[in-house]
């Protein structure tokens, strides 16, 4: 599979100011951003299909991301940064500036791509590097990473209860790298390693034996809409 091949998908700028509550941000992002719909299951071990969409769009200072899950298993063990969040209920966005595909010219080994994994009570964990050779990024940078929840309050559901959710994320321009007009690959991910209902959904299908979203043949090309 190519995915240089598949629609591009244009994410639009959002006119929202630096006042601007998450609220706001949030209809904004409703009104204009573009869906994406996360519902391929890769892996027919694992059919179990709860009903994600994350709509994009971008401000002057951020990457803005709406997650919204329904139909999921609760599960919430990671109670900080970088801890192992992919295990709970869990949506993810991993990209690459680098050009991949099938006619990359490194190899996709070799590529150089950034995940953002967060569950549903907002905890993130984040690297950036290769497949092979990845680096956290610094508390520092992972304090800028803002975020938003929904569906999971004061109340917090049993553990293996089935639940709704959904998350506002915010991530820096300048931590990534991006900006207005800039073309990127990408994927977006649904998991939950060992919640009640083991699932591993994806934007973009992928080809592989067993799950494994470290795979940037199979990210989606994506530009900021100047």
């Amino acid at each position: 599979m190519d995915s240089l091949l598949m629609p591009v998908l244009n994410i639009p700028f959002l006119e929202v100011s630096l006042s601007s509550d998450y609220q706001e941000i949030r209809e904004k992002l409703i009104q204009s951003g573009v869906p994406v719909p996360v519902d391929k299951i890769n892996w027919a071990d694992y059919p179990y299909k709860p009903l994600v969409q994350v709509t994009c769009g971008y401000s002057k200072l951020y990457l803005w991301l709406l997650f919204e899950v329904k139909n999921d298993y609760f599960r919430a063990k990671a109670v900080a940064d970088q801890e192992a969040v992919w295990e709970d209920s869990c949506v993810e966005f991993f990209f690459s500036r680098e050009r991949v595909g099938n006619d990359s010219n490194n190899g996709n080994e070799d590529v150089v791509y950034r995940n953002f994994e967060f569950n549903a009570q907002g905890f993130c964990l984040s690297a950036c590097g290769t497949k092979s050779d990845r680096a956290f990024l610094k508390p520092e940078e992972m304090s800028q990473i803002l975020r938003f929840l929904g569906g999971v309050n004061s109340e917090i559901p049993e553990d293996g209860a089935e639940f709704n959710w959904e998350l506002g994320v915010a991530i820096p321009l300048d931590i990534i790298g991006l900006k207005a007009g800039s073309t990127f690959w990408a994927n977006f991910y649904k998991c939950g390693d060992l919640t009640r209902k083991p699932h591993f959904l994806s934007w973009k299908e992928i080809s592989s034996e067993e799950p494994d979203f470290h795979l940037p043949d199979f990210f989606g090309e994506a530009v900021l809409f100047d």
